[in-house]
């Protein structure tokens, strides 16, 4: 996971309490608008039974003016009954259940109502004024008067219960449920801020603290402290680039130290060279002299060492001066074969005595690679000599040629392989540097010079060996065809 999409993680699980309490207030502040809704329609049902109750009373007092002596009033009476049934319709529509047997009950006192006015006004009509008034006060004040006073208490005891009362325990539920609802998202928030908190410790503070501390410790000059990226997000990016470039500059101290040796050795040689190649010479030139005024084996045996220590001084002189000023690089095309067979036209008497069996495979088909020939025979020349080291006692030397190019044919791929002994594995990464030796007459220069040799040519040089299975010296070069290919890895 990429730091980007950590932060937005740690920053979204501290923002969803946020959210929360705001989808909480949200549901909250709808569900009171819900209550205050339905206490309003509660209040305007009561309005509404309010104005039932006022055309019905007017009803009774048309029918009192009527006695009063308005004749008007009769007239009036229809539409009374009208008003009342408009008001009874309002009132009545989304009337609760529980409440529509009130409702039946004014429905059949107000029906009550009509039949005792039709009954006084066609008394009164007779002219039996004071049985019209009897009726009138019998029905009207005696019975229909307190039975619909009764349905009003009633009516109105309801209207506070389910409204109010309810509309109180609604909001009480409500503040309950959204006390109970803020005190989780209280700890929620608290559980997804420690969350968020360790996440963006782990993922962002504790990487950067410790790729500090290495940075700290790098620039106190060890550059051999290990940088381990822990992630795979950008401070991982950053503490990876950061390791390689601890590694480049520690290879380029590394070659820092290597061009001061080879300067320190390059005023050595020159002196070595001065000091003792002219002494030596001369020395040879005498046992020379010396071998052909002397007869018998016996007296010119110890002549032939003074010869052969001589040479060998020579060789690590030269050996010396190759390595701490060797020659401008000069690039030719040429064939792998002949190459080949140039490092091997000295060593045919050697692998004759040293009964080697020699198998060089080396396809004409592969193309010319770009190389400077007289050092690449010494290369070869050297690698084939620390074989026959190997095998004093006889053995198996395979030289094979291959193109190899991952896939295209822009490299060649060398490898010698002998039979020796092997070499230690712990020793195998110090074969090639300088004055590196296992053995107590040699220079430690041969590979050194092989590799650089290899190396100046855009081309790589590995070792691997097996103790008891011999050794592979791996060469790979490039072709010659103006591009350069990468090294690949022959291990």
């Amino acid at each position: 996971m990429t730091l980007q999409r950590k932060l937005l993680l740690g920053f979204s699980l501290m923002v969803i309490p946020a959210l929360l309490v705001g989808v909480q207030a949200i549901r909250t502040n709808a569900l009171v608008r819900g209550t205050l809704e339905s206490l309003g329609e509660r209040l305007a049902r009561s309005r509404t039974y309010a104005e039932v109750e006022d055309a019905m009373f007017n009803q009774t007092q048309v029918i009192w003016r009527y006695l009063s002596g308005d004749p008007a009033a009769k007239k009036e009476f229809p539409l009374t009954e009208q008003v009342v049934a408009f008001w009874l319709d309002r009132w009545t529509v989304g009337l609760p259940p529980d409440e529509l047997k009130l409702a039946d009950r004014v429905r059949g006192i107000e029906s009550d109502i009509r039949v005792v006015a039709g009954r006084v006004f066609k008394l009164h009509d007779a002219g039996q004024h004071g049985a019209a008034a009897v009726v009138a006060r019998q029905e009207l004040v005696e019975r229909l008067q307190p039975a619909l006073a009764e349905v009003n208490r009633e009516i109105y005891r309801r209207a506070r219960e389910f409204s109010v009362q309810a509309a109180f325990t609604q909001v009480a539920r409500i503040v309950d449920v959204e006390r109970r609802v803020l005190w989780s998202i209280i700890a929620l928030a608290l559980a997804a801020g420690l969350l968020a908190s360790w996440l963006i410790s782990r993922s962002l503070a504790r990487p950067l603290n410790e790729l500090r501390h290495a940075m700290a410790v790098v620039g106190a000059g060890d550059l051999d402290h290990a940088i381990a990226p822990r992630s795979s997000d950008e401070i991982g990016d950053l503490a990876r680039a950061f390791a390689q470039m601890t590694e480049k500059l520690r290879h380029s101290r590394a070659q820092l130290v290597q061009s001061e040796k080879l300067a320190s050795i390059g005023q050595m040689a020159a002196g070595v060279a001065h000091g003792l190649r002219n002494p030596l010479a001369s020395l040879r030139a005498a046992a020379q002299l010396a071998q052909h005024r002397v007869e018998g084996p016996a007296a010119r045996e110890p002549l032939n060492a003074i010869i052969e220590q001589v040479d060998r001084l020579d060789l690590r002189i030269a050996h010396l001066l190759t390595f701490s000023r060797p020659a401008p690089f000069r690039p030719l095309r040429e064939s792998v074969r002949t190459l080949i067979d140039g490092a091997l036209s000295g060593f045919a008497e050697l692998l004759r005595q040293r009964r080697v069996e020699l198998t060089v495979t080396a396809p004409s088909t592969l193309r010319e690679i770009r190389v400077d020939p007289m050092r690449l025979e010494q290369a070869l020349a050297e690698i084939i000599s620390n074989a026959l080291d190997a095998m004093p006692e006889g053995g198996q030397l395979a030289i094979a040629a291959r193109a190899d190019g991952q896939g295209r044919a822009d490299g060649v791929a060398l490898e010698i392989t002998d039979s020796g002994p092997g070499i230690p594995a712990e020793i195998l990464p110090n074969l090639c540097e300088p004055f590196f030796t296992t053995r107590p007459e040699g220079t430690g220069l041969g590979l050194a010079i092989a590799k650089r040799y290899v190396e100046e040519t855009g081309g790589r040089l590995d070792i691997a060996s097996q103790i008891g299975h011999g050794t592979t010296v791996r060469i790979w070069l490039p072709v010659a065809s103006g591009d350069t290919a990468p090294a690949p890895s022959l291990t």
